[in-house]
């Protein structure tokens, strides 16, 4: 500014100047000077240049003092007062998902089911499987294992009971053998008998709760515990001059002990009225699992505890023989029976003996060879008998490899 100020000073003494000199050759009033007419017009193209360069300098200044001391770049920054993108983000202002959610604008209470008293799972069979081979007239202990699912405890007074099918000699209902609260598990166990048919064969077993109510597995609760199995032929005995087989012919024995007579096969090991049943298993004193058949009694419980079968009447030829293995059955150390081979000849009324054998769990096998040539040609019925010698307790006795044979 000050330049400006500086230049205009200078012009107004130029001027003041040049004025002066235009009056150097003035003559008194009267006398006109003479000057030349190019002079004259010299002198005014230059005053006029003077006051126009005059006037250009002035609106020069003017403009700069103008521009200097109102930058409108500077005052009013529109970019700075009202930024456009960050005052009005529309992508953050209104976001529809999560102020308006349709699926959460009305949530629902889930409704809880209700647990039946009664209700059970199957969890696997423990014992024969289905599809298992069983010989005709085996004993056997079918297993299963189920769940408590209910929300009842289960207590001794529950029953597995048959339904349908084949029963194989089995009671109608067997007691829970202990208490199971919901959550836990137990093994259902009923002994049964295979058929003496071969073929096969099935049943079906439901539960039932000490006020009646029936339930079985399954979702529904409605399905029932199966046993299946397949009867296959009796085996033949192993001495091929066999002309009786005892063991393949036992349930045709009439069967008795001191406690009255008992069915043929005996449901499970009765140790308190006796038992009577047949194995092509069995396991001797020493642990060995043998392949002969064996029929296996069991003294009911008493001083005088015994057990009895009285057989079919057979004909009876010179040279013909009684043979047999007798043994304990292994783990049963308390074992002390007597057995016994008796006769009597049909039509009479005497019971005659043939030989007492006494065993003792000793780890051993004592055999068996009567001649019956005595008996020739006479029908004659035979009788095998076990006795206790004491305590009743272990008295587990078989008979093995029982026969009469022709060698």
């Amino acid at each position: 500014m000050n330049k400006i100020f500086l230049r205009v000073i200078a012009l107004l003494l130029t001027t003041g100047w040049f004025l002066t000199s235009c009056n150097l050759s003035y003559k008194p009033s009267g006398q006109q000077p003479t000057l030349p007419l190019d002079t004259v017009i010299a002198a005014t193209m230059d005053v006029r240049m003077t006051q126009l360069a005059m006037q250009t300098q002035a609106a020069l200044a003017t403009q700069q003092a103008i521009m200097s001391f109102t930058p409108t770049q500077t005052e009013t920054p529109v970019a700075s007062l009202t930024p456009t993108v960050t005052s009005t983000a529309t992508f953050t202002a209104t976001p529809t998902v999560t102020f308006t959610p349709m699926y959460t604008s009305t949530p629902t209470t889930p409704t809880a089911t209700p647990i039946p008293c009664n209700a059970a799972t199957y969890l696997a069979d423990v014992t024969i499987a289905d599809g298992t081979t069983l010989t005709a007239g085996d004993n056997f202990v079918k297993t299963w294992r189920i769940k408590n699912i209910g929300s009842c405890t289960w207590t001794p007074g529950y029953t597995i009971y048959f339904l349908t099918g084949t029963a194989m000699s089995a009671p109608a209902s067997v007691a829970f053998p202990k208490t199971v609260a919901p959550g836990g598990t137990v093994d259902l166990s009923v002994s049964m008998v295979a058929p003496s048919n071969t073929g096969s064969y099935s049943g079906s077993w439901m539960l039932k709760a000490p006020n009646g109510s029936v339930f079985g597995v399954g979702a529904l609760g409605g399905v029932p515990l199966t046993v299946n199995i397949n009867v296959a032929t009796v085996p033949a005995p192993h001495d091929p001059n066999t002309t009786y087989d005892f063991i393949k012919n036992y349930c045709s024995a009439q069967w008795r002990t001191n406690a009255g007579y008992i069915s043929c096969p005996t449901n499970g090991y009765d140790f308190t009225n006796g038992t009577v049943s047949r194995t092509y298993s069995p396991v001797i004193e020493n642990g060995y699992i043998d392949d002969e058949g064996s029929l296996i009694t069991i003294p009911s419980y008493g001083g005088d505890g015994f057990i009895q079968g009285q057989f079919p009447n057979q004909t009876i030829h010179s040279g013909d023989h009684f043979y047999a293995s007798l043994s304990c059955t292994y783990n049963r150390p308390k074992c002390s029976v007597t057995f016994e081979l008796l006769y009597q000849e049909l039509g009479t009324t005497s019971v005659t003996s043939l030989g007492t054998w006494n065993k003792v769990y000793d780890g051993t096998l004592l055999p068996v060879d009567v001649d019956l040539s005595s008996l020739d040609g006479k029908q004659i019925i035979f009788y095998l008998r076990v006795s206790s010698q004491g305590d009743p307790t272990d008295d587990f006795a078989q008979w093995m490899a029982v026969r009469i044979s022709h060698p």
